[in-house]
């Protein structure tokens, strides 16, 4: 799949007809018409995710195409809105994720225009009765080994490879988005979150915005300094789906870059357990990543000692997770990862191993 003409994209759900439809599909499923399409449920985020209730012709159903599907895209736009995220997601089901190794959700098109509107016409987990991850609960130790090892394999697939060279890289897109990060601390929308219950965990030197800004920065830029590797790039709680059996899979493409191993990792482990639970098992778990990653082919892993470190420095980034805006995130889900995050750097002395 390359760009197509933004004719052939809607930009607004009412767009979203049975022959568009028809069109993208007879791509890969010759001879299939969508006979009948309407619009199910709408969820508003980050992106627009559009259920369609879909009909089709003989050819259609010959092609076991399912009658529910999910449409993401930029269609609800608002202040957060990133067009190149929609693109960023559409080009991974394009062009990486027939290569990838772990559990994800089948795409049936995807097309994009740069700086107009990415789309992914996916599967509807839900019709195998999936369930979806939700801060609000949490998972198990055992779970949390598992996506580790959903991790460690993806990762170690292209661990250290010349091939990620073309794709953009952790430290320098936050940089570059260290405008918008920025907004996040701006002095009024700073003081609203510090006084909210999203930011009760935070406490002593994690509530010095001067030393918030430079413990980011100083992460971005030590992102560099440890093995680098293909990174989803947002492995949180919400954008996984567990099987029916707990087989844990991984949703929602649109940060995926080169970046430092440890950016999944910690961010993952942090965010998906009690604080109880990461207290009692993380250096276990981080033990049980490492030796995935041998078991997966990766010959000298990082050692326990430089994992833990790192471990330790890329709590920070999760740490944003209470700033993040209401368009973007529910205030319960901002409110739940605030406090795991908020326990870790102070349990981690995160400023204190990024040295700010």
């Amino acid at each position: 799949m390359t760009e197509v003409p933004t004719s052939h994209l809607p930009l607004r759900i009412e767009d979203i007809t049975a022959e568009w439809l028809t069109s993208i599909l007879t791509e890969r499923f010759p001879g299939t018409i969508v006979t009948e399409a309407h619009i199910g449920t709408v969820i508003a985020g980050t992106a627009t995710k559009v259920r369609l209730l879909l009909s089709y012709n003989a050819a259609g159903h010959a092609h076991r195409l399912p009658p529910t599907m999910w449409l993401k895209g930029g269609f609800i736009r608002h202040a957060y809105t990133f067009d190149d995220s929609f693109v960023n997601e559409a080009k991974f089901f394009a062009s990486w994720a027939p290569e990838m190794n772990i559990h994800i959700p089948r795409a049936y098109w995807s097309g994009w225009h740069d700086e107009v509107q990415g789309l992914v016409l996916m599967e509807d987990l839900s019709a195998r009765n999936v369930s979806f991850g939700d801060a609000r609960r949490l998972i198990t130790i055992d779970q949390q080994a598992q996506t580790l090892e959903l991790l460690a394999r993806m990762h170690a697939r292209w661990w250290q490879s010349p091939e990620l060279k073309t794709l953009r890289n952790f430290s320098t897109v936050w940089q570059a988005a260290d405008r918008v990060v920025m907004m996040m601390l701006e002095p009024e929308y700073f003081d609203a979150c510090m006084n909210h219950r999203r930011c009760a965990a935070y406490v002593g030197p994690y509530r010095d915005r001067d030393r918030i800004k430079a413990g980011l920065r100083m992460q971005w830029k030590r992102s560099v300094e440890i093995p680098q590797c293909f990174s989803h790039g947002d492995a949180h709680l919400g954008n996984m789906f567990f099987e029916t059996d707990g087989r844990p899979g991984f949703l929602d493409w649109q940060a995926w870059q080169e970046g430092p191993y440890m950016h999944d990792v910690a961010y993952s482990i942090i965010g998906n357990l009690t604080v109880a639970d990461r207290r009692s098992a993380e250096k276990d778990l981080l033990a049980g990543y490492l030796e995935a990653l041998k078991t997966h082919g990766v010959a000298t892993p990082p050692s326990r000692e430089d994992a833990w470190e790192a471990y330790r420095r890329h709590a920070m980034h999760g740490f944003m997770w209470p700033f993040t805006p209401l368009e973007m995130q529910p205030i319960e889900i901002v409110t739940a990862e605030g406090d795991c995050f908020g326990a870790a750097v102070a349990d981690l002395d995160t400023f204190g191993a990024l040295g700010v």
